[in-house]
């Protein structure tokens, strides 16, 4: 059997990357897409790298795409469903009204991109950087965002419903009516974070650093506060029913306000 030389077996790896790269463009339907875009996301396929590129609206649903370089490019409304990112370079990337529903970006910079309107349910976000991104109105409801990093972000207007983010970094971030029942926030930091109108009810804020925040018309019915820092946050207009605070107290002052029975006696 002839023995292929390195350039030999290096023309063949590239032609066996590209063949791979075709493929999976005709499985996922790429095939008409225009011209120009095709020949883009074939590239993309082949090499992981697409800065500042045009591919939105592309169904990219279910594809590998470790250490993938998309930094400023355009995925709006683009279908990434159960798309595997961990690692990727997404900073600028304007993901608006995107489907990210499942997928794994962990471990990922998406610093400063714009995921208005993102369905991110289920999505696995942990370790990943996304400061300063543009977030209102996401679904990132069950989602895994452990030590994920949204200092300076806005989240308002979101569905936070069942996501993790404990450990991670909120600090100066806009959660304005987001609703977080039943969120896992433990060791979080909420430092100076517009928490006004979030619904947290059943949520899990143990050890939270809440400090310098604001928390108008917040809530916490039936959530866990010990351990917490809220120095300095004004509680006045917050609501609470069965709720354990910071040193371990029940507080029951808004129950019949709430509507709801207070399940543990007030301390």
């Amino acid at each position: 059997m002839k023995r292929l030389g390195p350039q030999n077996k290096r023309a063949v790896m590239g032609k066996n990357r590209f063949q791979r790269a075709i493929a999976l463009a005709a499985i996922l339907g790429l095939a008409a897409a225009p011209g120009a875009a095709s020949d883009q996301l074939r590239q993309f396929l082949i090499s992981r790298r697409c800065v500042g590129c045009d591919l939105s609206a592309t169904v990219l649903a279910g594809a590998n795409l470790e250490d993938a370089d998309l930094t400023g490019a355009n995925l709006a409304g683009a279908n990434l469903r159960q798309a595997r990112l961990p690692r990727a370079q997404m900073a600028q990337t304007d993901l608006r009204q995107a489907n990210l529903s499942q997928a794994v970006i962990s471990q990922a910079d998406l610093s400063e991109a714009d995921l208005a309107g993102a369905n991110l349910r289920g999505a696995t976000l942990t370790g990943s950087r996304l400061v300063g991104v543009n977030a209102t109105a996401i679904n990132l409801q069950n989602a895994e965002a452990r030590e994920s990093n949204w200092s300076g972000s806005d989240l308002s207007d979101s569905r936070l419903d069942g996501a993790s983010f404990a450990q991670a970094g909120l600090a100066q971030a806009n959660l304005s009516r987001v609703t977080l029942t039943d969120g896992r926030l433990y060791r979080a930091n909420l430092i100076g974070a517009r928490l006004d109108g979030v619904d947290f009810t059943g949520a899990d804020l143990r050890e939270t650093l809440i400090r310098d925040a604001s928390v108008d018309g917040a809530n916490f019915t039936n959530a866990d506060l010990y351990g917490a820092n809220l120095v300095r946050t004004d509680l006045s207009t917050a609501q609470f029913c069965n709720t354990r605070m910071a040193k371990g107290e029940i507080n029951n002052d808004h129950c019949a306000e709430l509507g709801v029975s207070p399940d543990r006696p007030a301390s």
